[in-house]
């Protein structure tokens, strides 16, 4: 479906593909999110708004990020693809969530800083709509540089915030990257549904259980999820259905 860009934000004046194609396993979904970046890119394609889950569950390292941070035979154990994000940023499990992806071309006047902003604000009206209200904006960015230096919380992405993320109550709920293909631009972030992300620290390469318990409580303490706010049951398919009303009425 072809919408505009206008829709999204008013500084998106360009048509964009809106494509909702359900729960797909890690391969696919960064597979598919890159190859549009070069089909964008090479101006075979439109600018793309994409909303997607994760079946089976996976864990998706930043792009610089070190495999052996995680222990394979934990993942298999708990059935969990591991696959390596295009983007920076920090591991995410990706479990009872609704993932977005935007890719598009930036003209000269429209910043990367722009997208990840306008994006966010997007996401809020979206979220507002469905009955989310107290949403906020992150004001100071992480000190990226020293955090990364705490071994064992700087796994998670949901362990800190950048400007402009998404919180409730000082929160994380929306954790989102970027990256720069000469000027086509790929963001990407997780919208949390339900509890599971936490179960990170479980897979997660580390000592003993009291690591374990370090990190998942860290994490628990600084994100937070749609279902946990609203006290019920949010559905996958009602918030894809939420985003899609939104973008086409």
């Amino acid at each position: 479906m072809v919408i505009e860009g206008e829709k999204i934000s008013p500084l998106f004046k360009f048509k964009c593909e809106l494509i909702a194609n359900g729960k797909n396993s890690g391969s696919y979904n960064m597979d598919f999110d890159y190859a549009r970046v070069h089909q964008v890119g090479k101006g075979d394609r439109l600018p793309m708004f994409r909303l997607y889950g994760w079946e089976p569950w996976a864990v998706s390292l930043g792009a610089h990020q070190k495999e052996t941070d995680f222990d394979l035979n934990l993942l298999r154990k708990f059935g969990f693809d591991l696959v390596r994000r295009p983007t920076g940023g920090r591991a995410v499990l990706h479990a009872n969530e609704l993932t977005y992806s935007f890719v598009g071309t930036l003209d000269g006047e429209l910043t990367t800083v722009d997208v990840y902003r306008e994006l966010h604000y997007f996401i809020v009206r979206v979220l507002n709509s469905i009955g989310l209200p107290n949403l906020s904006f992150e004001k100071v960015q992480t000190n990226f540089k020293d955090f990364y230096q705490r071994e064992i919380v700087s796994l998670s992405c949901f362990a800190s915030s950048a400007r402009y993320e998404v919180e409730w109550n000082g929160k994380k709920i929306v954790g989102s990257a970027q990256r720069l293909f000469g000027n086509t631009l790929l963001q990407h972030g997780s919208i949390l549904l339900n509890k599971g992300y936490e179960m990170l620290a479980d897979v997660a390469n580390l000592e003993d259980e009291e690591q374990r318990s370090l990190l998942r409580n860290y994490i628990l303490s600084h994100s937070i999820s749609i279902s946990e706010i609203k006290n019920e049951e949010v559905t996958f398919e009602s918030v894809v259905h939420a985003f899609i009303k939104f973008l086409t009425l």
